[in-house]
């Protein structure tokens, strides 16, 4: 990485970051300790942070102070993508931590949705990737106006949410209908929901592709997203 780029990564740090980001941090880490609370609603802070960066650096007219600055403007996306990524990255950090603390602690089961399994970091890294595509990759075509592009990949997060969580909701449905002797054969959604959520036996070479697919789909669309806005920003007339 470039010693450009890296003092530009410290300026989104130390500058970029105020009150609220830590506030949102904070909730994030706090969401994976509430019984029985949805599990992505936690990451989706740091979607708020990473919005919030870019509407408080609108008011302290950051884009123009950097761009007068001897850089260039793929710099300075890098930069802020860098940033961001790091964000996100912290989020699944206190997952795992969160996650580890929950089963050593006899923490109660979360009933709302997929608890925290291996699966789960997949699925989210996979949210992450879409939320990237539609708010970080589109925004620098006008990046003093975040607000409607953050609606957009707000919505399209709770809508995959939804999706990803739905064949846990089936599982869950379904078991609770079970008395304690009888037997069931899950099929459908509600094996999916049974995959996502135990992690025993050959279920935890499933949810270690999941977590591998989530990787590799965040990591190739941070690239391609990156690509994307880096283009957009060339062409913005500041």
């Amino acid at each position: 990485m470039k010693l450009q780029t890296i003092n530009l990564l410290k300026k989104e740090i130390i500058l970029g970051n105020s009150l609220q980001t830590i506030c949102w941090l904070v909730c994030c880490f706090g969401m994976f300790f509430i019984p029985s609370y949805p599990a992505y609603i936690g990451p989706f802070y740091i979607t708020l942070s990473i919005m919030m960066t870019f509407a408080l650096n609108q008011a302290s007219h950051d884009i123009l102070y950097t761009v007068l600055l001897p850089v260039r403007k793929i710099d300075t996306v890098k930069a802020r993508f860098l940033y961001c990524g790091l964000l996100e990255v912290v989020s699944i950090v206190f997952g795992v931590i969160a996650g580890v603390v929950r089963h050593f602690s006899a923490f109660p089961e979360n009933k709302s949705g997929i608890p925290i399994t291996i699966a789960y970091f997949g699925l989210q890294l996979i949210m992450f990737a879409i939320f990237n595509f539609i708010f970080l990759g589109n925004v620098y075509k006008n990046p003093v106006k975040p607000g409607l592009r953050y609606l957009a990949a707000g919505i399209v997060y709770f809508v995959t949410y939804a999706i990803f969580e739905l064949p846990v909701w089936n599982y869950y449905g379904i078991r609770n209908k079970i008395t304690k002797n009888e037997l069931v054969e899950f099929s459908g959604l509600g094996k999916i929901g049974f995959y996502l959520v135990n992690m025993e036996g050959g279920n935890l070479y499933r949810q270690l592709i999941i977590l591998l697919a989530g990787v590799l789909i965040f990591s190739v669309s941070w690239i391609f997203t990156f690509n994307r806005a880096a283009k957009q920003f060339e062409k913005y007339d500041i």
